[in-house]
């Protein structure tokens, strides 16, 4: 594999942590590549995706991708798509962006997806049950969920994942880099009771 992409990164466009690419973003890119872990054909959804990097490698991996974010990162993963069009296409369609505020507009999307991306998301507590009531709603029909985070203890992020998401999901930590402090989890839904 080893695909190449080229990511830009707007700092100066006022988009605060969505204008660099994340350690955790990194990651997981090469999480997928390592293990082969097979995209083609899949139906994909990345949240907040910042730059779009997790979403692009899937799109070139043969993923039918949707990169989302919340409206004022959009123009960014738009210019990142274009930038990053294989020599023969899209195996799959070009993916698309499309705004999602967690807990708000997650209705507007479909139940359907194979995989939910995650890549450095969780960091703000707040946000914790909003981005839970959208990942419920995501994956009704048994996606699984792929998250790569940061372990930061300022931002409570091991507790996302002990109380939060284990509370609704079955999840399985799939790596760890104790050099990065960086975790990579795999997730399914448990079927509602």
């Amino acid at each position: 594999m080893g695909e190449e992409l080229r990511i830009k990164q707007l700092f100066g466009a006022n988009l605060g942590v969505a204008a660099p690419v994340w350690e955790a973003a990194l990651h997981l890119c090469r999480y997928f590549e390592d293990q082969s872990v097979e995209l083609r054909g899949r139906r994909v959804i990345e949240l907040g995706a910042g730059t779009g990097v997790v979403g692009i490698l899937a799109a070139r991996l043969g993923a039918e991708v949707t990169v989302t974010d919340l409206p004022l990162a959009l123009p960014q993963l738009r210019v990142n798509v274009s930038a990053n069009v294989p020599p023969s296409g899209w195996p799959s369609a070009p993916p698309a962006v499309l705004p999602l505020c967690w807990g708000e507009d997650h209705l507007a999307f479909p139940s359907d997806w194979d995989l939910v991306l995650c890549a450095d998301i969780v960091y703000l507590p707040e946000t914790y049950p909003l981005l839970m009531e959208t990942l419920a709603h995501l994956c009704k029909n048994g996606a699984v969920v792929y998250l790569s985070s940061k372990m930061r203890r300022e931002h409570r992020t091991q507790s996302f994942y002990e109380e939060h998401l284990q509370s609704r999901f079955d999840v399985e930590l799939l790596l760890r880099d104790d050099k990065q402090n960086n975790n990579i989890y795999r997730a399914s839904k448990r079927a509602e009771e």
